[in-house]
């Protein structure tokens, strides 16, 4: 369940230093079966923008500063839903998740690899908005797909652990799971193939719900983000023009 000490209402912008620092939103679930439980993870990057008052000398200098923002990503949330939970229950229980405060359309990605898929496809029946699918592959490769990624595990996992040793990836205080979470991580193990390729598993008899979860989130993250009109709505200078009127 969904507490304050997770994810607290910001308000609508915070001012720092001139910027206006925003949070976007990214949420990954890893869909469990018969053993292993539905995991959910909620992941906040916060980004720095331009007040749209802003005018003059003091633009320049402030997108500089709001291009060199660089704020970690921060899990805010996670859970592992109950094993008896059905697939329509927890749909309807992410879907709950995805309109509460302060969430705002976020970026959610679904792992659809095997059972996944016609889950992903109850996703998309509920109208839950940007919805990705991502089938986890053996690969080396990410192909884009019509309706998300195929992205190989060992990619998954180096995002998750490159971002973990930089320090550009935490924990929020507070998250009751976080030491499982920990535990997932210590008890995933790395072997090579004869072709020397990377293979990321949990130790025998382990979960990784919760690392995949997280994984999931990171990657969405990660990506290039594509242009939009929601985007050129919100761009400084549109904002600014807008404002003189």
């Amino acid at each position: 369940m969904v507490t304050p000490e997770t994810l607290e209402t910001p308000k609508p912008s915070e001012l720092q230093d001139g910027l206006w620092i925003r949070s976007r939103w990214y949420v990954g679930v890893d869909l469990g079966q018969a053993h292993d439980p539905t995991a959910v993870c909620v992941l906040e990057e916060k980004y720095a923008e331009v007040p749209p008052n802003a005018w003059g000398h003091n633009v320049r200098p402030l997108e500089y500063r709001a291009r060199q923002y660089e704020s970690p990503l921060l899990v805010r949330h996670l859970e592992r839903l109950p094993l008896e939970m059905t697939y329509p229950a927890q749909v309807e229980h992410v879907r709950a998740l995805l309109a509460r405060p302060p969430l705002r359309e976020p970026l959610t990605l679904i792992d659809y690899t095997g059972v996944g898929r016609p889950v992903f496809d109850l996703f998309k029946k509920a109208r839950v908005p940007r919805l990705k699918g991502v089938a986890i592959t053996a690969g080396n490769q990410v192909h884009k797909q019509r309706h998300g990624w195929s992205v190989p595990k060992q990619i998954l996992m180096s995002k998750l652990q490159a971002l973990l040793h930089s320090e550009k990836l935490r924990i929020a205080a507070g998250i009751k799971d976080a030491p499982v979470l920990l535990r997932e991580m210590k008890d995933f193990r790395v072997n090579f193939t004869s072709a020397g390729n990377a293979i990321f598993n949990a130790r025998e008899g382990a979960h990784d719900d919760l690392v995949l979860a997280v994984a999931l989130a990171v990657f969405g993250a990660t990506q290039p983000r594509p242009a939009s009109w929601e985007d050129i709505a919100e761009n400084p200078v549109i904002q600014r023009i807008q404002y003189r009127l």
